[in-house]
């Protein structure tokens, strides 16, 4: 038997669990990056939002509290209340002698963190990655075990297709972001297909490159430089729109090389060195007419398997 609640005239608001609730949410809070200063900029995923203002001198964290200021005044002219105790702020920077900021937002104070997940990945305040790739080692391992563990089957094709589809995507997710230069977190990643590929009974007594050709897995070093390498092809074909600010500009003047070569920036510091666009714009210039010029992301994917970086991995 089937009962009904009684009906209420309601003023506003979207019913809980709909469709259309999600989408709703966020036109309602898209706004917000309108109420911000110029200097000011914002970044909002579902109902989290990020602000943040670049330091250009000793002055530049006086625009911060405006910058909160308006946050709060959007909260309270639309309704939304902020939920403080969850807030919290990070300073990015080489400098030692950063304790000059306090950052207050509704009278309370912030708490300063040192290290935040966004999205899934782990960074500090050096935009240093490597406790991100110790977690997503640590995932991955317990999870080649338990493959071992559950498959009751030893059959080698069934329990390569699982390491590709649960394993594969722990420490691939969002890798154009983390990608290690560091030896030690480079070898520490590829530790994770050295003990799947060792655990498979034919592969006992062979060495790790013949483990790989007999499973037809390359490294995941090779795996994470094709990532690199087709998230710039998208960039430049205009297929996925990513914000680098300048940090992207096409070659001028120069005859060498292919059609879409880029300008390599300058780079003083380590961080910036291995930033994504810096270490791959060098390869992509490498590349030859044909691959960069490919009609579709599978092309290019296929092209890159002919190409040959054993000078660019270890």
């Amino acid at each position: 038997m089937v009962h009904y609640s009684t009906s209420r005239a309601i003023t506003s608001g979207v019913q809980q669990g709909s469709v259309l609730g999600p989408i709703l949410f966020l036109i309602f809070v898209n706004d917000i990056i309108n109420f911000l200063p110029s200097s000011a900029k914002c970044k909002l995923f579902a109902d989290d939002v990020k602000s943040y203002i670049t330091f250009i001198n000793s002055a530049s964290h006086l625009t911060i509290p405006s910058m909160l200021s308006a946050i709060a005044d959007w909260s309270s002219t639309w309704q939304l209340p902020l939920s403080v105790s969850k807030c919290n702020w990070m300073l990015i920077s080489n400098c030692r002698n950063n304790d000059f900021i306090t950052i207050n937002l509704q009278g309370s104070l912030l708490g300063r963190v040192d290290e935040v997940k966004d999205l899934g990945v782990l960074f500090n305040s050096k935009l240093n990655f490597s406790e991100h790739i110790s977690q997503i080692v640590s995932k991955a391992k317990q999870r080649i075990y338990l493959l071992f563990k559950a498959f009751s089957s030893s059959n080698t094709q069934a329990l390569i297709l699982a390491y590709k589809t649960y394993v594969l995507p722990i420490v691939e997710y969002c890798s154009p972001v983390w990608s290690p230069s560091l030896v030690c977190d480079i070898m520490k990643l590829e530790a994770v297909q050295r003990l799947f590929t060792r655990r498979l009974d034919p592969c006992r007594n062979l060495s790790y490159s013949e483990r790989l050709n007999y499973c037809c897995l390359i490294t995941l070093e090779r795996r994470r430089l094709i990532a690199d390498l087709v998230l710039l092809y998208k960039i430049v074909h205009n297929l996925v729109t990513v914000d680098l600010d300048n940090a992207l500009s096409f070659s001028k003047g120069s005859t060498r090389g292919h059609s879409y070569k880029l300008e390599v920036k300058r780079a003083r510091t380590n961080v910036r060195l291995h930033f994504f666009t810096v270490r791959t714009i060098k390869i992509w210039n490498s590349l030859t007419e044909a691959v960069v010029s490919a009609t579709s992301v599978n092309s290019f994917k296929n092209s890159l398997t002919e190409c040959k970086f054993n000078h660019l991995i270890l």
